[in-house]
């Protein structure tokens, strides 16, 4: 009977309501276009059959637009089809993760934030700069840096 006596207190009662801003997020056109170059990717990558069955009308895409909007406009065009072109190789290689839309996934290999079988993402696919690890210079200042550094951790173990 105590339950009803506290449930009948308006004081103790809090309320919860859902709310949405009225105002959509707003993006560069920069950002619009590698959030569109994304998704015109993945309808060719799924076909409309499955990007219909996945977001049937144009509201739930326009949410998944805006959900992942942020993410995807981070990355440039290059970055956004190299992702793609390992989901189409992922996809041959049978890996089921990538047999419907799911723009986690394409992140993911954007990101490296998952492996999966047959590749690790873009990162793994960057050109390895050796100069970009040093201070700049030339190659005999890097060269010279580099021995006084090997001198030094040598003469730990004398």
């Amino acid at each position: 009977m105590q339950i009803n006596k506290l449930l009948a207190t308006n004081d103790l009662i809090t309320l919860q309501t859902s709310t949405t801003t009225t105002k959509p997020q707003t993006f560069s056109s920069e950002d619009k276009d590698s959030i569109a170059y994304f998704f015109m990717r993945l309808q060719n990558l799924y076909g409309t059959v499955k990007m219909q069955a996945q977001w049937p009308d144009k509201t739930s895409s326009d949410l998944a637009r805006r959900e992942f909007g942020k993410v995807i406009a981070k990355f440039s065009r290059e970055q956004i089809n190299e992702a793609f072109d390992l989901a189409h190789k992922e996809r041959r290689s049978g890996n089921k993760k990538f047999d419907w839309p799911d723009i986690d996934a394409i992140i993911g290999l954007l990101t490296n934030e998952g492996v999966f079988t047959g590749s690790a993402g873009t990162l793994c696919h960057k050109i390895y700069k050796p100069e970009q690890l040093l201070e700049s210079g030339t190659k005999e200042e890097r060269d010279a840096t580099a021995r006084i550094h090997l001198d030094t951790m040598l003469k730990m173990f004398d």
